[in-house]
Order: C-alpha cells, then structure tokens, then sequence
C-alpha cells in the first residue's frame, strides 16, 4: 500500500492549506506524510473535524491512521460521523479500523484465498421479478455466472438455506435448515461445473435463518487460517431470531478482509437499513436490486473486485505412484493388457489395467501387488510379484527382464494340450498353457516344467529372461 500523500507537501502548500483555515493538526498530519523522516513519538490532539478535513483532502488510509496512532486523543466516531467520513470519501477499511474491528494492516493489504458464496432459498424467493422469472430463478442464472467467473484455484464453500421446509411453518426445523453444499476447497473448472449443475437443481421452500447460515460459513472459513471474503444473497430478513450483524462482525473481526457483502434482491424499502447493518457490521458493503439486471450488475461489480484481492491457494503438487511398463524390445507375442492385482485374506483384485508405455496407477504405499502380462489366449503370468511402491514416482518396468518364453515344436496337434508348471506342496502350479506346437508361450523367468499330453519332456529348464526357448 502506499504511504505519503497525493501531492508534494511543500511550504507553498503548507501556507495554501492555512489559508484556507487548516488546523495545527491537519497541517502537522500533511507534514510527517509527506516527510520521509519517521514520525514522532507523539504529537497533537486530533479533533474529529480534523479527522474530516483529512478525508476531504484525499489523504490515504496509511497516513490517516499513523497521525491517529500518534495523538493522545482517541477517536472511536458515532453512527452520524460514520455517515459524515462516508459521505467525506472515507474508505470502509478507515472506518473499520478506527472502530476497532480489525487494523488496516497488515491483514487488509493481503490478498484473499477463501471465499464464500450464502445463498437464500427461502419460499420468499418463488416471488417473481420485475421481468417475470421467479427471484430463484434470476438468482440462480446471476450466481452461477459468478461461479463460472470467480478466479480458479480461490478456495470457495457455497452454503444454503431455506433449502428445505418441515411440517407447519413454525417448526423449529425450519430455522435449522442451513447446509455446506459446497465445502471450503478449490475451485477449479470441473468443481465450476459441478457446482453450476448444483445450483440448476435448487428450489425455494423454506425460512431465513440468516444469522446460522452466516456462522456455518465462518466455520467453513476457519477451516483454514487464511484471508477470506463472504457475500450473502438474500430477498429478505432473518426470520428465526438470530442476529446476523453480530454474526457479520465475528467474521470481520476473524481475517474476513474482504469483507460480509449483502446483496438485497427484492427487498423492501423498510429492510434494505437491517440489510445495510449486516454489510455494515462486516466491513462490506451492500447492493440493494430490484431487478435480476441489477442483481446482476452488483455481482459483477463484487466480482470484479474479487479478482483484484484473490489469491489462489498455494497448490501442492504431488506425483503419481505409477508403474509404467515399457513395449518389450524383443518381440513377445500379442498381448491384451497389463494388469495390477491386490491380493488381500484369501481373494485377489484387479485394481488397474493398462497397455505398454502407459502411466498405470498404484493406489496404496503399502500394498503389495502382483504386475501381470496378460496375453490374448493363455494365463496371465507375474511380471513382478509383492510389488510395493512407497514413494509418489512412476516406476519404468521392462517385461524382457522378468519374463521368458517357451516354445515347443512338433508334429500333428497335442490332445491334451502343453502345459508350462511348478511343483508345489502336494500340487502342481500351471504358469502358462497352449494347445498347439509352435505356439509362443510367455512364462516366468524361473525353473519350470515343460509338459506335453501329460508327460514332461523338460523337467530342469532353466527359463532367461529375454530369450526364446525352444523344445523339440
């Protein structure tokens, strides 16, 4: 933010502003301003006039609040002179810190990184506009075009209420229906278009607990402790007794520096002040429309000064844990997919599948898997078996250096077929099975037994891994 004033603090200005009736205050505010020395210690009583001509002269925020720090005097302005420093050209942010709700920094000159959208949905919005269209249904088509528009990555909650009705109108449900349809978290553009499908489905039905829809949002907010912002779209009052201006300072008074904006859609006349109380107490500001084109236009003008303020949340990237398994560089025979299997008590799945040279996903650390080739007829064999990947990388894997093949020749066709095994505990283990002489076989690159119509012809083959063995 910049510090100093707007023009040179000269001695011709000095004597200008005396002229013209400055006090000693106003003029020793102008002076340390535009001074690159420090300031002092301390210095005048500061009047609340003085405080006015201040504003009047366009001096900034920073310099304002250093001369306000450096006097005895300790101004805390009323109602009527938060409307005259208004009306003076003060900015929001002034008045929120001299009233003590946040300091002007260095929280209000940091850029926000969550945001949240409240929306009312109460039966009050089945009300129709000025061009016809329900105010549910204009409010939708606006707030969905700020959704589309709001800056990727900002981390956004979208919180409803009045979305649902019980029994009579007085049941006590009615003021507890608040909902997170949205949690705190980053949009991007997939979560845009969940979050517009969202918002087409919505209907009015129910009451205006404001005040709870306003904590619920700060609960989402404080989620994380970040810089946050928070517009509420409403066509009416609270209707459950709640009180949201408290509820609107709480979130001023917790890293909301953006502010608790009101949007009164419809409203009328008499509530737009209780409206302009909420924004009031949040440090925001409030946009009274009677149309769905000035819904429209307050929106825009909010969301436009999002953009300015809004940070993306930081991102942390993480790599895929993944096995990529490259295309043998001796020829295999065909192929149908590259597997990789869990296995868990007493059942096995198969968790992913790809093809050669394609990134295929590990989900677990901590699992082991068993990697298979899969050919178009046959068993699939192990490339790798209790295979685990702890770290987020992805693992090149080369078939030709696990995997051998058999093949094994002959006359005629075999009538029980060729079967590739091991023995085990009073049982034999099938890796790899043909029905024809000839046939390419991809087996493990392990000792193995070669059988034909029941008989082995090889007891001891010793399978390599990349190379073809043929049997006669």
């Amino acid at each position: 933010m910049p510090s100093g004033l707007a023009f040179s603090a000269d001695d011709a200005a000095i004597e200008r502003l005396k002229t013209a009736g400055a006090s000693e205050a106003v003029l020793t505010a102008i002076s340390d301003a535009g001074s690159a020395k420090p300031p002092a210690a301390s210095g005048p009583d500061i009047t609340f006039e003085d405080l006015l001509k201040l504003v009047s002269l366009g001096i900034d925020d920073e310099s304002i609040l250093k001369r306000l720090q450096k006097t005895p005097t300790v101004l805390t302005p009323s109602a009527e002179q938060v409307a005259a420093l208004k009306q003076a050209g003060a900015s929001d942010k002034l008045i929120a810190a001299m009233q003590g709700v946040r300091p002007l920094s260095p929280q209000a000159a940091e850029l926000i990184t969550d945001f949240a959208i409240v929306l009312d949905c109460s039966g009050s919005m089945k009300e129709k506009t000025p061009e016809g269209e329900t105010k549910m249904e204009a409010a939708k088509r606006v707030v969905t075009d700020l959704v589309q528009k709001i800056p990727e990555g900002l981390n956004v909650t979208f919180v409803l209420y009045g979305h649902e009705v019980f029994g009579r109108a007085d049941d006590p449900r009615n003021c507890n229906a608040v909902k997170v349809a949205r949690p705190i978290s980053p949009l991007d553009s997939a979560g845009k278009a969940q979050l517009g499908s969202l918002i087409a489905g919505l209907r009015p039905t129910g009451a205006t607990p404001i005040a709870l829809s306003l904590n619920v949002a700060a609960k989402e907010l404080a989620k994380h402790d970040s810089f946050s912002g928070l517009v509420l779209i409403t066509d009416g009052l609270e209707t459950c007794n709640g009180n949201p201006a408290a509820e609107a300072a709480a979130l001023a008074a917790n890293k909301c520096t953006f502010g608790v904006h009101v949007v009164g859609f419809g409203v009328k006349p008499e509530e737009d002040k209780a409206l302009q109380g909420i924004a009031d107490a949040g440090n925001g500001k409030y946009y009274s429309a009677d149309s769905a084109d000035e819904l429209g236009d307050a929106l825009k003008e909010l969301r436009q000064e999002l953009e300015v303020v809004a940070k993306p949340a930081d991102k942390k990237i993480s790599q895929r844990r993944a096995i990529k398994v490259l295309k043998p560089e001796v020829e295999f025979p065909e192929y149908k997919e590259i597997q990789v299997v869990s296995f868990g008590i007493g059942s096995s799945s198969v968790d992913a599948t790809g093809k050669y040279g394609e990134e295929i996903r590990i989900p677990s650390s901590s699992t082991k898997y068993e990697i298979r080739w899969v050919p178009q007829s046959g068993q699939a064999v192990a490339i790798l078996k209790d295979f685990t990947l702890a770290e987020r990388k992805v693992v090149e894997i080369k078939p030709e250096e696990h995997l051998g093949m058999i093949q094994v020749n002959g006359k005629g066709t075999p009538k029980k077929g060729i079967l590739v095994y091991q023995r085990g505990l009073g049982s034999i283990i099938g890796l790899q099975q043909c029905k024809k002489f000839g046939e390419i076989m991809v087996v493990p690159a392990e000792k193995v037994i070669v059988s034909v119509d029941d008989e082995d012809i090889e007891q001891d083959l010793e399978v390599e891994a990349g190379t073809l063995h043929e049997l006669e």
